[in-house]
């Protein structure tokens, strides 16, 4: 536990980490085995860290319960008021207003969105997780959003480096181009940010054999998964990305016109009668 501690504070501005990537920093950093076996102990030692209070219980990302309910209203004007005032103090435009193209960034793995979307929301694109692209409802609601786009929209995948991950993401892509294209509108552009071959010789990532029961796709000698990247090498693959897509300018121009009407709101809201 003091050295999951240590890779915690190591990466504290990427926090959550999911209990796999956190796995692979062991591997990494403190040579821990490398076996399904292993994996699972060391998420049995998590789990008991966190009941402890080891670890912080928020420091690790998990599927949590879906909750859906109703909205929780006001406790009066007042703090109605308040929360028109700390609305006015969070407006901003849409980030992606005045860009040439549409960007969108599919993420294989769910536990590593919040670390992910943190970076995209700069940016003002939107994360979506691909690993449950198999579904055909998913892959058409895709396709529905992409076609109502006035401009064209640009994919930006990260995923593992294994037969499933580029099956997954090939099939995803060829279903939402054909869906889009029965829209009569332009598919989009699929680019793999990660993680390719060049970016396991770059960064000496660990490699394991294909497993026996992935039939997917050509046979791979050595595969990769996306938490085999540490926090900091991901965020930073995933921030050059999104640079050669967004228009800067464009999104300089953006924050500048929202920071002004933002100030004219809240010069509105203090004059409001409470």
């Amino acid at each position: 536990m003091e050295q999951v501690q240590a890779i915690l504070d190591e990466y504290r501005d990427h926090l959550p980490m999911s209990g796999r990537q956190v796995f692979y920093r062991m591997v990494g950093a403190y040579s821990y085995e490398k076996t399904e076996r292993a994996y699972d102990r060391l998420q049995d030692h998590l789990a008991r860290a966190r009941r402890a209070g080891m670890i912080p219980m928020e420091a690790i990302r998990d599927d949590r319960a879906v909750v859906i309910g109703p909205g929780a209203g006001y406790e009066g004007p007042a703090e109605f008021w308040q929360a028109v005032a700390a609305d006015a103090q969070d407006y901003h435009r849409p980030l992606a207003e005045g860009q040439p193209r549409a960007a969108e960034l599919w993420v294989e793995s769910a536990g590593m969105i919040p670390m992910l979307a943190r970076v995209a929301v700069e940016f003002g694109v939107t994360v979506y997780g691909s690993g449950g692209f198999e579904s055909v409802g998913a892959k058409h609601e895709a396709a529905c959003r992409i076609a109502r786009r006035p401009v064209p929209t640009v994919v930006l995948s990260v995923g593992d480096l294994d037969p499933s991950g580029w099956s997954i993401l090939d099939a995803a892509a060829d279903d939402v181009a054909t869906f889009v294209e029965e829209m009569d509108a332009e598919p989009p552009a699929v680019r793999r940010l990660a993680v390719t071959d060049e970016q396991v010789a770059a960064y000496a990532l660990e490699t394991v054999p294909q497993k026996d029961t992935d039939r997917r796709g050509e046979r791979m000698t050595a595969t990769v998964q996306a938490e085999a990247l540490s926090p900091a090498q991901l965020t930073d693959i995933v921030r050059t990305g999104f640079e050669t897509v967004v228009d800067m300018h464009a999104l300089a121009a953006v924050r500048r016109r929202s920071e002004r009407e933002r100030a004219q709101l809240l010069d509105q809201v203090a004059r409001l009668p409470h």
